[in-house]
């Protein structure tokens, strides 16, 4: 079955509509609400953050999706007392079914994550190239650096660092666009269920900081 509302734990953004995209994390959760912890100091005035129309956006097993609700704060603290930092928790009340934005194959970032690429049909090392990943989603990666353009169809082999201390994700992608001369689209054909995952919540959590940042 699938997860489909956020779980403790979970970082998500409260989006104030038009204004600015606020991180936190959920503390709790029962019907009809989440409590969440701020993790940055909103910029919206605490009256106006009381009274707004907000949403949630979050990942959950099919992709980002996002619920509409307000603040719930009780009728003697509206519009009171000083404004919300990232030291407060509030409390989102929640209304309707959750509404899938993108499913996850379809979640893409911009990244620069090293890569080194081998032929399919090769068994030698010394065929190995090395690459760089430059935008990336649950189901394929463009690829930028290659000084030798493959062919349509190919299938590469790859080693992709996504940093962090982390450990690599390896996997086989099949060239499905050439773009530029060094450019080609990749669409993974043999990759682990477990980095899959790891590479849709990769996608979804570079792009949530792309959109905040320039929202």
């Amino acid at each position: 079955m699938n997860r489909l509302l956020p779980a403790i734990g979970d970082e998500l953004l409260l989006n104030v509509p038009q204004t600015e995209h606020v991180l936190a994390r959920v503390t709790d959760a029962g019907p009809g609400f989440f409590d969440l912890a701020l993790l940055e100091q909103p910029a919206t005035p605490h009256a106006r953050l009381e009274r707004s129309a907000l949403m949630i956006e979050f990942i959950n097993d099919d992709g980002i999706a996002r619920m509409h609700g307000r603040l719930d704060v009780p009728q003697h603290r509206r519009g009171r007392g000083r404004g919300y930092d990232d030291k407060d928790t509030v409390r989102f009340a929640h209304r309707g079914s959750p509404q899938l934005l993108k499913r996850r194959e379809y979640v893409r970032a911009t990244v620069d994550l090293p890569l080194t690429l081998v032929s399919a049909d090769a068994d030698a090392e010394d065929v190995a190239t090395h690459a760089h990943a430059i935008d990336l989603s649950g189901g394929g990666m463009l690829v930028k650096g290659l000084p030798i353009l493959p062919h349509l169809g190919d299938e590469l082999r790859f080693v992709l660092d996504v940093g962090d201390g982390e450990q690599p994700i390896h996997g086989a992608g099949c060239v499905v666009r050439l773009e530029t001369e060094d450019r080609v689209g990749v669409q993974f054909c043999d990759l682990g269920q477990a980095d899959a995952v790891r590479l849709m919540h990769l996608a979804f959590e570079m792009s949530r900081e792309q959109r905040r940042r320039f929202a």
